[in-house]
């Protein structure tokens, strides 16, 4: 499987994903203080095969690096190419207009977090793809963190989740750059079937109290002044768990191995409403002030 890598080679999620699909000169990393050099691989046949970014030297860097053989002046020169194309978050959050043009020539594609902060622009990239049949992918890595999976496939019980928080920090002073995070590692076990949202916090400070369909009432908060964190804890009729995301090595390559997979497969991993649903809670969930 070729693979494009399209923006933000330079940052983290970009850096990420080229060494896990293709691995990286050791040497060249940390001549070039490259990070955070991952021993975790996708495993597979796919590669990244092609690499744009708006800096021209960001992208070659990436491809001397991580051995991708084609560096492109232009992201479309890719179409016809390639298989699939994952868009990086570029910490723009203006990353996923990048996305247009392979959806509407009908490629598979993985926009990274967050898939838009406006709920009518993430709305409309989702008719897009549906109207040409693009297989479309955006998440949290967080979805598949290794420490809630035997929650999320029912191997552990704590009888009917009552109730809960999630925590994250908060990353350039917006709820839905970072919060995103802290919503779908809640959702990837709740669920998402969310009545109301309000925020009780302030900006930078956001704690948003998520009212379900059914009664129940989870706590996500996001703030800039914590130090790094991904803790979801869950208190159900039978038991209670407490669970601190530490094995980010995992949850980025299994993200990445399921969007294999679905390029392979043609079906959504990740249901489109499922990620409306994370979008939506943050956007009417973020701080005013």
């Amino acid at each position: 499987m070729k693979i494009a890598l399209i923006g933000g080679t330079k940052i983290n999620h970009g850096m990420v994903f080229g060494e896990m699909f293709n691995g990286y000169d050791q040497k060249l990393a940390l001549e070039c203080k490259w990070g955070p050099q991952y021993p975790d691989r996708v495993g597979g046949e796919a590669r990244i095969t092609h690499v744009w970014d708006e800096n021209p030297d960001h992208a070659r860097e990436s491809a001397r690096i991580c051995g991708i053989p084609q560096v492109v002046e232009k992201k479309e020169e890719v179409i016809g190419r390639v298989d699939a194309v994952i868009i990086v978050d570029d910490c723009t959050m203006q990353h996923q207009k990048k996305a247009i043009p392979f959806l509407r020539a009908g490629i598979p594609c993985f926009i990274d977090k967050p898939l838009s902060a406006d709920l009518k622009e993430a709305e409309d990239i989702v008719a897009l793809a549906r109207k040409h049949k693009a297989l479309l992918m955006s998440c949290s890595a967080l979805r598949f963190a290794r420490e809630t999976q035997a929650l999320r496939e029912g191997k552990d019980s704590i009888g009917d989740i009552l109730t809960g928080f999630s925590v994250c920090k908060e990353g350039m002073g917006d709820l839905v750059f970072y919060g995103i995070h802290a919503v779908e590692l809640l959702f990837s076990v709740v669920g998402h079937e969310i009545q109301s949202v309000k925020n009780v916090g302030k900006a930078k400070e956001d704690m948003l109290v998520l009212d379900y369909r059914d009664g129940r009432r989870f706590v996500v908060t996001a703030y800039e002044n914590i130090s790094g964190a991904f803790q979801l804890a869950l208190y159900g009729t039978k038991g209670n768990r407490f669970i601190k995301v530490e094995d980010s090595g995992y949850f980025y390559s299994e993200m990445l191995r399921q969007f294999v997979k679905m390029v392979e497969t043609g079906k959504e991993v990740v249901p489109l409403e499922d990620t409306l649903a994370g979008i939506e809670t943050v956007v009417r969930g973020k701080a005013v002030g």
